[in-house]
């Protein structure tokens, strides 16, 4: 994949990543873990944004990369933000990989595979401080809770945000995260612009 892209666009960097794999199986008790399931989630929501994050992190600009142009956009709500001038690797996490905000318990290999996420995203960041400075950063997302086929079992009861709504909301977010080593790089980050505690 990365080798086909390098080849048809030799002189071109990627500038915004989101990776979005997801599969959820519910445990409500230990009792409820069966290996396979539990293996298929890590290996969707673990094994796949790593991987990718190997075949595409060759693609992401360097610390002698000259800077992306400034560029503005129309979003989903008729702003316009605009696309900053460093690279962002994004990849999708959840609230319920929280270690911190986990009050309920249940889904252990979904809440265990997505937790890897945060990690991910904090060791790729590291590694792109050292070889791209502030020309690239990683972030993890966490979407809220969008209507869609995933959490169709969810949706009663419970305030659901539509798939056009949620993308334009990480979107701005996502353009909003500067490079500073302590102002948001590394971190997992909601669409209301919060915090996802580890």
């Amino acid at each position: 994949m990365t080798s086909q892209i390098q080849k048809e666009l030799p002189d071109t960097l990627l500038r915004l990543a989101i990776t979005v794999p997801g599969i959820l199986r519910v445990e409500k008790s230990p009792s409820q873990i069966d290996s396979t399931h539990a293996l298929d989630s890590f290996k969707v929501n673990s094994l796949g944004p790593m991987l990718l994050m190997k075949h595409l992190s060759p693609l992401l600009p360097t610390k002698s990369s000259p800077p992306f142009t400034n560029t503005p956009f129309n979003d989903l709500d008729g702003q316009q933000p605009a696309l900053p001038s460093h690279a962002i690797y994004a990849m999708m996490a959840a609230r319920v990989g929280s270690v911190s905000d986990n009050a309920t318990g249940g889904w252990y290999s979904y809440r265990a595979s997505k937790a890897a996420v945060f990690q991910l995203a904090k060791t790729f960041d590291l590694y792109l401080r050292r070889r791209s400075r502030d020309r690239a950063l990683a972030v993890a997302m966490h979407p809220g809770t969008v209507q869609t086929d995933f959490t169709k079992d969810y949706w009663a009861g419970r305030d659901m945000l539509q798939p056009g709504d949620a993308a334009a909301r990480l979107l701005r977010v996502i353009c909003s995260i500067p490079t500073g080593v302590d102002d948001g790089r590394g971190r997992c980050w909601d669409w209301k612009e919060e915090e996802v505690r580890p």
